[in-house]
């Protein structure tokens, strides 16, 4: 950590507190072998300990070997290089993230759903048991009523407290037909926030893009989404889910016995605890659908993971 007083470098930390350099320290070297420490470890060695240089062991003198105090346009010329770096270095770290602001990157905990009738378009009514707070626990609920999507339908962003739940409610939710619309589920992506392309801080305390770097495989451009990828990218993670767990759509993650402290019998999502039902009923009124509830099968061979699992699912719609 030495270094010649003649060098003229940024300034660093004391290599015994760590703490960096104040400016009044730079040119402070207390002892003739040229070892800097700042000015309150050398008061300290001096006045607490033995008053041995840390480097050579030789005894510190009275006064140190090479003190300089900077003068006032020094102090002013370091305070504005030191300024002009900070700028420099900001305006790189804004170059290098332009290209993210084209890029979406994909939410593996948040569903967005398109095609809602007004009746579904409140965020208490969709957080419900029966609605999409039937596939796990939810974190927000965000509706968007300027939707162009199936005439005067509604959107919504819901954001699971798990991924696996997320991906449950699409499997689930997706191509189902409610009040006379089709429902469109997909995992919801998210841009990255101006003031962190531009490397800022952001002002906005319940801002909803991202403030770091998001993970690369779920990352796409505009021109990826249009092709598709992002849609491989949510099948491969359907897949990886399915195959750790092939009953994920059928069963909640357990809960446990106080009296016996045990984890009991894994709940079904589409079968209330106190009263089970052999059906459970889609759509509202009397065009309501029934669709059976049977414990889900292993797949044929050959069968495609996705195929069966929407032909297994059960939806509270």
């Amino acid at each position: 950590m030495s270094r010649s007083p003649d060098v003229k470098e940024d300034p660093v930390e004391c290599p015994l507190c760590m703490e960096p350099l104040e400016i009044d320290d730079i040119n402070f070297f207390p002892c003739t072998c040229g070892y800097q420490i700042c000015r309150f470890c050398w008061h300290r060695i001096r006045t607490d300990e033995n008053g041995l240089c840390p480097a050579c062991r030789k005894p510190y003198p009275e006064d140190p070997a090479v003190y300089k105090p900077l003068s006032q346009e020094e102090l002013q010329r370091i305070k504005n290089e030191k300024k002009q770096k900070q700028n420099e270095r900001k305006q790189k770290i804004s170059e290098n993230r332009k290209h993210l602001a084209s890029v979406r990157v994909v939410q593996k905990n948040l569903v967005f759903v398109v095609g809602l009738s007004q009746r579904l378009a409140d965020p208490e009514v969709l957080k419900r048991p029966e609605y999409f707070g039937k596939f796990g626990k939810i974190h927000k609920v965000v509706i968007n009523n300027s939707t162009s999507y199936a005439g005067s339908s509604a959107s919504a962003y819901v954001t699971y407290i798990r991924s696996e739940d997320a991906l449950r409610a699409i499997q689930c939710v997706n191509n189902v037909v409610v009040d006379g619309r089709t429902l469109k589920a997909s995992l919801g992506t998210t841009k990255y926030c101006s003031y962190f392309l531009k490397n800022m801080q952001c002002p906005k305390p319940d801002c909803m893009y991202l403030h770091e770097l998001g993970d690369e495989a779920a990352s796409f451009t505009k021109e990826e989404m249009q092709a598709g990828k992002h849609q491989e990218y949510e099948q491969k993670l359907l897949q990886e889910l399915y195959k750790l767990n092939p009953n994920f759509l059928q069963l909640s993650t357990g809960s446990v016995d106080k009296n016996k402290n045990k984890v009991t019998p894994l709940q079904r999502y589409d079968t209330p605890i106190d009263k089970p039902s052999d059906s459970l009923s889609i759509g509202n009124g009397d065009n309501s659908q029934q669709i059976s509830n049977s414990d889900t099968p292993s797949p044929p061979p050959g069968f495609h993971p996705h195929q069966f699992i929407q032909s297994q699912c059960t939806v509270p719609f």
